[in-house]
């Protein structure tokens, strides 16, 4: 089945062309999901300036409508808001998630899948409360979302999504913190009060989530660690990349699967103390011979890391920077006493852009191929830089992608875009 796009819209002067919904075989995606009109501007019957404050609040109404708007969307492509598998919410402050969980329950009937909300810096319309990504199975391809319930982990109340689901063969793992049952983080991730130097934070923090949440929510529905396909990782302290990845590489030996890391600025999750969220992709352990690696000389901010895995047809990248072993890449370096001449993001893009090509080439997938696409940037403003890559690599096809704005703090100085890919893979 090729890959069919529903709801392209082109923003700007008609340069960004976005879709928010694609059909790639049995899964639907939607990707950048946003209560705005064809300019790209909140919408005025969300918006209501002449009473901006009445009932229901301003981020209910916008996620009443793109509740709406994606079960419209979801229908025409073949699928429906029950049976969303996965859902992801970035927001730019934490008062608007509240809001949202009344709207996004109602929606949803109560059946809620796992999520992951973080709190973000910006979007890429600064009227919006919320920028959000589902995935869901195509109800013609017979899967169903099973939710699977991990002893002793359970979802924030009044959030009440699922931790985790099954669909076939593969698991949705919910963003997961170190937290315990009260819903703090876990005494045995915390160095001890009043100790300085008894263990470190964020190694403690990493082992405990992989130990007491990741791997029983694996296992209850079948899966382990050797059979992730893709981890998304949000740190809320930039300094703290080292100590994750001793202990997230330590976890699973030579075979680190595809993992994206996004810094974010602190506080950025549901529990204040926190600085680490992680949700994953998996599959059932007796379907561990249909994963493929795809190994090759791209440069990764995790060395060793795999760059991609491939699930029948489905491919998840690792996160994508400009980088190589010596930092920035130099064709994305700019002179510092003439920087006027140079545009770092789209320079950092077509890097980006010619690493995926080898990955997606490699794992029998292309470019115009990509069902979501995540950009991480430090600065939302150089979107149009950025989007021409896009246009030079793929043409007028409609890109599923959203941007959103996180911290300044670059794990890498100088590199200010990450890129979250997944793709089909034709059979």
């Amino acid at each position: 089945m090729s890959l069919k796009r529903y709801g392209t819209v082109r923003y700007g002067s008609g340069d960004i062309v976005h879709t928010p919904v694609v059909r790639a075989g049995d899964w639907i995606f939607g990707t950048g999901l946003r209560a705005t009109d064809e300019k790209g501007i909140l919408r005025a019957d969300v918006a209501r300036v002449g009473r901006p404050l009445s009932s229901p609040p301003k981020a209910q109404r916008e996620a009443q409508f793109i509740f709406e708007r994606v079960e419209c969307l979801l229908s025409e492509a073949g699928g429906s808001l029950g049976h969303i598998a996965r859902i992801d919410q970035y927001y730019p402050h934490w008062k608007f998630v509240d809001p949202y969980h009344v709207a996004r329950k109602e929606a949803l009937k109560g059946k809620v899948a796992p999520s992951t909300s973080i709190i973000v810096d910006g979007l890429l319309c600064t009227d919006c409360s919320m920028d959000i990504q589902v995935m869901a199975p195509a109800l013609d391809c017979g899967l169903t979302v099973e939710p699977v319930r991990p002893p002793n982990i359970t979802a924030p109340k009044g959030s009440e999504y699922a931790p985790c689901v099954a669909v076939g063969d593969l698991i949705f793992v919910a963003g997961q913190l170190a937290r315990d049952s009260s819903g703090d983080i876990a005494p045995q991730a915390q160095v001890l009060q009043g100790q300085l130097w008894r263990g470190t934070r964020i190694k403690l923090e990493t082992d405990y989530l992989i130990q007491h949440r990741l791997i029983p929510a694996l296992e209850a529905a079948g899966g382990s660690l050797d059979t992730i396909l893709k981890a998304q990782v949000y740190l809320s302290r930039a300094e703290d990349l080292p100590g994750f990845l001793q202990v997230w590489t330590q976890a699973f030996g030579e075979s680190v699967p595809p993992t994206t890391i996004v810094p974010v600025r602190h506080p950025a999750f549901g529990t204040q103390d926190a600085r680490l969220e992680v949700n994953i992709v998996a599959t059932h352990n007796s379907a561990r011979s249909r994963i493929r690696d795809v190994r090759c000389s791209v440069e990764l901010l995790c060395p060793g890391m795999i760059q991609a895995r491939v699930f029948d047809n489905l491919v998840f990248v690792a996160g994508l920077m400009a980088i190589d072993e010596a930092g920035v890449v130099p064709s994305a370096q700019i002179p510092h006493s003439a920087p006027y001449f140079y545009d770092a993001s789209q320079a950092q893009m077509a890097d980006i852009l010619s690493k995926a090509d080898i990955i997606l080439n490699a794992a029998g997938s292309s470019l115009d191929k990509v069902v979501r696409a995540l950009h991480f940037q430090a600065e939302l403003i150089c979107l149009p830089s950025v989007y021409r890559e896009w246009r030079n690599a793929i043409g007028d096809v409609g890109l599923p992608f959203s941007a959103i704005q996180v911290d300044a703090s670059a794990f890498v100085p100088g590199a200010n875009l990450i890129v979250d890919l997944w793709a089909y893979a034709s059979s």
